[in-house]
């Protein structure tokens, strides 16, 4: 398990309690205030249609914290087709939803910490019901990718908390 309890921030040079690890975006890239009233978009916790043309689900990218168990989090969207959308959630409830195969889409968050993530190609597939589904990257060289697949040290995680903490 890796040390959670606090860093010493090298920004600021305070000591900040707790080492957060889990980061979330509440809405997709392309959504925005005026389109709540819209009758043909919706957003709630874990889904957004936009128009009745653009499907997202939210999902968890997991990062390894190594060495250990711990995972750093980015709750993030991902667009679906219309299809595996309705799919989705059509089984979100029942367990039919595990044995389902992974549905590809485009990341629809721009994670500051990383170049430019807004359209990475991923995958989203259920794992337990009681948590979100997990987004995969595709296997490239982005940042963010090489991360979800080589994980990160506890360095790294409080370099990223440091950067959340310092920016405006």
């Amino acid at each position: 398990m890796a040390n959670l309890e606090g860093f010493q921030c090298e920004t600021c040079g305070n000591w900040h309690d707790g080492l957060p690890l889990d980061y979330g975006y509440a809405a997709p890239h392309y959504w925005t205030r005026d389109l709540s009233s819209r009758p043909d978009c919706f957003l709630n916790a874990d889904f957004c249609v936009l128009r009745n043309e653009h499907f997202f689900v939210r999902g968890l990218i997991e990062i390894p914290v190594l060495p250990g168990e711990d995972f750093f989090r980015y709750g993030a969207w991902i667009s679906l087709s219309k299809k595996n959308f309705d799919r989705m959630r059509e089984l979100w409830h029942p367990h039919k939803l595990l044995i389902e195969p992974p549905y590809f889409g485009w990341l629809s968050n721009s994670i500051d910490l990383y170049p430019e993530t807004l359209n990475l190609k991923a995958s989203v597939s259920s794992r337990v019901i009681t948590q979100r589904p997990f987004i995969t990257l595709e296997a490239t060289d982005h940042p963010l990718a090489l991360e979800q697949g080589n994980g990160i040290s506890i360095d790294r995680v409080r370099e990223m908390a440091e950067l959340r903490l310092h920016t405006k």
